[in-house]
């Protein structure tokens, strides 16, 4: 019988694992013969400039104007990964690609004639880049801002609103920890909570990423920054009068509105209220929706590292405040998940007596 070697190539970050059982005597062939598959050539410098506006955005999501500014922006702290001589162009444009695409990182690398590993060493770097530097796309709506996220909330049906909020949960890979399985959710996959802010516009005033998803959306909110300064400051954040809105899994605060508990006694006004709430509230779950849409590797990332993974879904949404800065319209294609109801939160006298405040005016 003849002896069988069994090799695993396990690459950390990609969407397959390849257990190929070969023949000892012809592994080095086949290996050989591996390494060797045709790249595409010159991809970049002369594929993409034909690409029309729309078929540009189509792929990479932001315009060639944005693109540019994208790289005008980090290219002076920008660092060729591995010195392997890949123009700033090109690595960016492999990583909005991969972020927006659910293609293998070996189509991505075969595409862009790179190597596996340099897209991943690229991405990672792209992430960082972008969560440092263009972190100002992402910012709490105050004076005009604040204005205008109220009038659509007023328009939605809900008055004195100065943004919503909601969990998301971000499938993951088994990922490496002390704990992974703390990463297990109530639906039985890997994943972090994505804890999101946003105004009227679908567009993120905060985001807080990482957090285990077995972990309650009420207690990643109260660890973001955000659930911290309600409690500590609150009027920094929420006018007098106003406040934010979420689903019944947050608690209720006099600057945090949820629905009233439905025992089966709710008035004809407090159901109105629900209604209403939820009506204006369900525009974070919207933009849940284009952000999964615009970039579809968060329907499944292939990372192990939370840190990079906290990074990767913080860049997916400052880059989707720049998309919506373009003023573009996208179709929502992702299923809301139902509310998460499983923890009850104790009163707040304040907050009970601004709900009913607010509920008598419906």
């Amino acid at each position: 019988m003849a002896e069988i070697a069994l090799a695993f190539f396990v690459a950390d970050e990609v969407d397959a694992i390849e257990i190929p059982h070969v023949l000892y005597g012809e592994w080095h062939d086949e290996h050989r013969l591996r390494r060797s598959v045709p790249k595409v050539q010159q991809f970049v410098e002369e594929v993409v400039p034909q690409y029309s506006p729309s078929d540009f955005k189509s792929h990479f999501r932001l315009s060639r104007g944005h693109v540019e500014d994208v790289m005008t922006t980090i290219g002076p702290f920008y660092w060729n990964r591995q010195h392997s001589k890949v123009p700033l162009q090109n690595s960016v444009l492999a990583c909005l690609w991969t972020l927006s695409n659910q293609e293998s990182y070996r189509g991505v690398a075969d595409r862009f004639n790179i190597t596996k590993s340099t897209v991943c060493l690229h991405l990672h770097e792209f992430c960082s880049l972008v969560t440092t530097y263009l972190s100002h796309h992402i910012s709490w709506p105050t004076g005009q801002a604040l204005h205008n996220s109220e009038l659509g909330f007023r328009a939605a049906g809900f008055p004195n609103t100065v943004c919503a909020v909601d969990g998301c949960h971000i499938p993951i890979v088994k990922p490496h920890c002390e704990n992974p399985v703390a990463y297990i959710n109530r639906k039985q996959f890997y994943s972090v909570v994505l804890t999101g802010f946003c105004d009227s516009k679908r567009r993120f005033c905060h985001v807080n990423v990482g957090h285990p998803g077995s972990w309650h959306d009420a207690r990643a909110f109260q660890l973001s920054a955000v659930g911290r300064l309600l409690d500590e400051d609150p009027q920094s954040l929420v006018p007098e009068g106003m406040h934010i809105i979420g689903d019944s899994a947050y608690p209720l605060l006099p600057q945090l509105m949820r629905p009233y508990r439905d025992n089966g006694h709710l008035t004809a006004r407090q159901r109105r209220f629900n209604q209403k709430l939820n009506v204006a509230r369900v525009v974070i779950e919207h933009t849940f929706g284009l952000l999964k849409t615009k970039f579809r590797r968060l329907k499944c990332l292939y990372m192990k590292n939370i840190a990079n993974i906290s990074t990767a879904v913080t860049a997916c949404c400052i880059l989707h405040n720049m998309c919506l800065e373009e003023g573009e319209a996208i179709e929502v294609d992702e299923q809301v998940e139902a509310a998460d109801n499983r923890a009850p939160h104790p009163q707040n006298q304040d907050a009970v007596l601004h709900r009913n405040q607010i509920c008598d005016l419906f």
